[in-house]
C-alpha cells in the first residue's frame, strides 16, 4: 500500500484541505489518456471515501484503509475545516464557521469525490463511510449528492431530537454574536462531548467513552490534533448539521436504491447505546429507502474501529459491501 497527500481549496474560500489517498502498490496508467492524471487499477473493487468525526483527523483511519486496500479498494479521506492538517494554526483546531459551516463540510467532501472520480473513473463503485460527526455529514451528503453512490456506511451515528439540536444551535449562535465565533464555551461542551464522558461508570479518563481499549484512549489523548474543544462557531455548525439530518425531510431526499448500513457500539452514548441508531435506520426505511441494515456490537463503545474487536467490524463492512455486489 502507498499513501499520497492531496491538497485542494475548501468551500470556505480560505482553507487548504488536506486529503490522503491510500492505494495498492501495483498500478497501471488508464487507457486513452494522453495526459497522465494519476493511476488507475484494472481490478479495483471500488473507492471508499471516509468522512471522519469531531476533533480527530484522517490518519487515525490508516489501519482501516490498509484493510480495505488489501480487500481491493482505493480509500480516500479529507481533514475537515478546523481539523488535522487542514489547519495552518493550532489555535484553529475545533473552529468552523458559524454560518453555512455544514454546507462547507459537505461541499469539501463532494470536492474530494470529484477529484477521485476524475482520477479513477466515474464507473468505479463509490462508497461513503462516515463516522460520528462524519456520519451526520454523510447523512446530509447522501440527501444532496446520493445519486451515483454504490453504498453508504453510517458508523457511530445518532438520532437526537431536532429540537435539542436547534436549542444548542440558538445558544451557539447567540454566544458567537456576543463573544465571537472563536469563543469556547464550557456550557456548550458540557451539553455535547462533556455529557458522553458520564456514560462510563468510574472512568479512568474523560475519553473512556471512545473505546474499551485503554491504549487507544491514551493514543487519542496524546495526539495533539485530537480532543480539542469546539469553538462556538464549531458547535453552531455541528448542531445545525444534526438538527437537519434527523428530520424526515432529509431522509426523504436519499435515493431509494442506495444501500445503507448502520453500525455502532452497544455502549456508544452518541447512539444512545444502539437505540438512537435503530431510530435513525428506521427513519430511512420509513422514507422508502429499500435496503437499510443495522448492526450493533455488544460491549463496544463509540469508536468501533478502535476497539479490541475491530477486525470483526472491518470484516463485516467488507462482507456487506460484497453483498451489495461491490
Amino acid at each position: 500500500m502507498k499513501t499520497a497527500t492531496l491538497k485542494y481549496p475548501s468551500a470556505d474560500g480560505k482553507t487548504a484541505i488536506r486529503a490522503l489517498l491510500w492505494e495498492p502498490d501495483a498500478a497501471e496508467q488508464p487507457e486513452g489518456l494522453e495526459t497522465p492524471v494519476g493511476l488507475r487499477y484494472s481490478d479495483v473493487r471500488g473507492i471508499v471515501q471516509v468522512v471522519h468525526g469531531m476533533s480527530e483527523h484522517v490518519v487515525r483511519y490508516a489501519h482501516f484503509a490498509k484493510f480495505l486496500v488489501e480487500s481491493g479498494f482505493v480509500v480516500c479521506a479529507n481533514d475537515h475545516v478546523g481539523h488535522g492538517e487542514s489547519v495552518s494554526d493550532a489555535q484553529d483546531l475545533g473552529h468552523m464557521p458559524a454560518r453555512d459551516g455544514a454546507e462547507v463540510l459537505v461541499r469539501d467532501v463532494h470536492a474530494l469525490r470529484g477529484i477521485m472520480q476524475a482520477r479513477f473513473g466515474s464507473e468505479v463503485p463509490y462508497v461513503m463511510f462516515g463516522h460520528s460527526m462524519g456520519s451526520f455529514i454523510t447523512r446530509k451528503y447522501i440527501s444532496e449528492h446520493g445519486e451515483g453512490l454504490a453504498a453508504a456506511v453510517l458508523c457511530g451515528t445518532g438520532q437526537q431530537a431536532a429540537a435539542l439540536s436547534m436549542a444548542g444551535n440558538a445558544l451557539a449562535n447567540a454566544l458567537a454574536r456576543l463573544r465571537g465565533e472563536r469563543y469556547k464555551s464550557g456550557l456548550l461542551h458540557s451539553m455535547a462531548d462533556g455529557a458522553y464522558s458520564k456514560a462510563v461508570k468510574n472512568p479512568r479518563t474523560d475519553f473512556d467513552w471512545l473505546s474499551t481499549d485503554p491504549a487507544q484512549v491514551d493514543a487519542y489523548i496524546n495526539d495533539s490534533e485530537c480532543g480539542q474543544m469546539f469553538t462556538v462557531g464549531g458547535y453552531a455548525t455541528l448542531t445545525a448539521l444534526t438538527g437537519e439530518v434527523v428530520r424526515a425531510e432529509s431522509a426523504s431526499k436519499v435515493p431509494k436504491v442506495l444501500p445503507l448500513l448502520f453500525i455502532a457500539g452497544g455502549e456508544d452514548p452518541v447512539g444512545d447505546c444502539g437505540r438512537g441508531v435503530r431510530k435513525a435506520a428506521e427513519e430511512y426505511r420509513n422514507a422508502g429507502v429499500q435496503s437499510v441494515e443495522t448492526k450493533i456490537y455488544a460491549g463496544m463503545r463509540h469508536e468501533i474501529l478502535n476497539e479490541p474487536g475491530r477486525a470483526r467490524v472491518m470484516a463485516d463492512v467488507e462482507a456487506w459491501l460484497a453483498k451489495q455486489g461491490i
